[in-house]
């Protein structure tokens, strides 16, 4: 119904700290950190060999999947990460999915950049090319001429959409969006715009993402925001001597719902999503306005789309990549929006920086430390920089009734979310 609230229903995540989101607390609780030397492909002989990855084998995730899903899987990481984050949830969504009425129902989903396995192809490759029998586009034509839409060299962007509309039987619609870092942040506030103008009733939002393949490891090395592997930690938010970020990887999906399809089916929310806000810079493709004036845009905007005060904000899950540029600006965006002491962290430290998947990841992540009412600590900040925000020093418990978690991209571009624990007097 136009003018809904928006409720998220379901949530689920796979992230180098927590296949699974029931293993999201446990994990951070005792400060495991997935930072080490990368495993899926040879780094050796690089200044940047470390990462955080996901190390579970996860074919167990996707075993009931078509066999030419699987066979995709084994070379389109951002789909085998997206496979089986619905493989972990396949049996608790069973109800919902009956729920659902396709045409009321979209899928919004934020991926990254593509990256082709050649090494998969090395030895077909050079024979062709060495022989010049076969020009290289016939080649990737006939290593693709499979009969199914899926391919194992490119696929297109919109694939994962499509993969959970199918899944979600979902037809208003399935978009895409590619905005690095933002991704599925803005898929999420998407979502959001879709069931407030009474587009869909339910939507679901999230987005997949991998860094771990040598391209995205030695192209953020050269622009110098990645930390080298001779540190002993890679990534410190919020650190006077912060150095770089930790490259990751994540899939996940919420399923946001209007406040009618909640009534309608007794249904018991997670969390209501607020509102959102989203500016740009248009500044520098590879930095941000050095004034913030965006970012703090995007902080304000988030909050009175919300209809609350800044005052009510308990909690700040920030974008924290560790950088040097970042971390200063975002500070100074919220230190101008939010009163002095509201707590911030980051648990990119933890979990590294996926790119397109950080926003679902961090607000899976929000949700499950709403619901336990607890706050992580900055797991590496020893010289927190100076600041009129309280940087957590260490975990804590704590009533978390509103909270923001933002994301800043490249290209100036500046998504933040809020969000409400509290749901009262929903069922109908």
């Amino acid at each position: 119904m136009l003018g809904d609230k928006t409720y998220v229903i379901e949530y689920e995540l796979v992230s180098p700290i927590a296949v699974g989101k029931e293993h999201i607390l446990p994990n951070l609780k005792k400060g495991f950190s997935a930072d080490r030397i990368v495993n899926r492909v040879d780094t050796e002989g690089l200044p940047f060999r470390k990462a955080a990855e996901v190390q579970e084998d996860l074919n167990g995730f996707i075993k009931d999947e078509p066999q030419h899903i699987k066979e995709v899987c084994c070379h389109d990481r951002k789909l085998e990460l997206l496979a089986s984050c619905f493989g972990i949830a396949r049996h608790r969504l069973d109800t919902l999915i009956n729920l659902l009425e396709p045409e009321k129902t979209g899928v919004i989903i934020g991926v990254g950049a593509d990256v082709t396995a050649f090494e998969n192809y090395e030895e077909e490759l050079l024979k062709h090319l060495n022989s010049g029998s076969i020009p290289i586009n016939e080649l990737f034509t006939r290593i693709n001429d499979n009969g199914i839409k899926l391919n194992s060299v490119n696929n297109p962007y919109d694939l994962y959409s499509i993969y959970l509309a199918e899944k979600f039987k979902a037809a208003a619609f399935q978009k895409s969006v590619l905005t690095a870092c933002v991704s599925s942040t803005q898929a999420i506030a998407l979502g959001y715009d879709a069931i407030k103008n009474g587009e869909a009733e339910v939507v679901i939002s999230g987005g997949t993402d991998s860094l771990i393949n040598l391209l995205a490891i030695i192209s953020f090395g050269k622009l110098g925001v990645i930390t080298e592997s001779t540190e002993e930690v890679s990534c410190r938010p919020f650190d006077l001597h912060r150095k770089g970020t930790l490259a990751g990887e994540a899939a996940g999906f919420v399923v946001l719902a209007s406040e009618s399809f909640v009534k309608e089916h007794n249904l018991n929310p997670v969390a209501e999503l607020l509102g959102y806000g989203n500016t740009l810079d248009a500044y520098k493709i590879t930095a941000p306005d050095p004034e913030g004036l965006s970012m703090t845009a995007a902080v304000e905007n988030a909050i009175n789309d919300s209809k609350i005060s800044s005052n009510q904000i308990d909690y700040v899950l920030a974008h924290g990549t560790g950088t040097r540029h970042n971390d200063e600006l975002e500070l100074k965006a919220l230190e101008q929006v939010l009163p002095k002491g509201t707590p911030i962290s980051s648990t990119k430290d933890r979990h590294g920086h996926a790119i397109a998947a950080a926003g679902i990841q961090e607000f899976c992540i929000l949700l499950e430390l709403m619901k336990d009412g607890y706050i992580p600590k900055n797991l590496n900040t020893k010289n927190p920089c100076q600041t009129e925000l309280d940087i957590v020093r260490e975990d804590r418990q704590a009533n978390i009734k509103y909270a923001l978690t933002s994301n800043f991209a490249f290209g100036g571009i500046n998504t933040v979310l809020a969000v409400k624990n509290e749901i009262d007097g929903i069922r109908s």
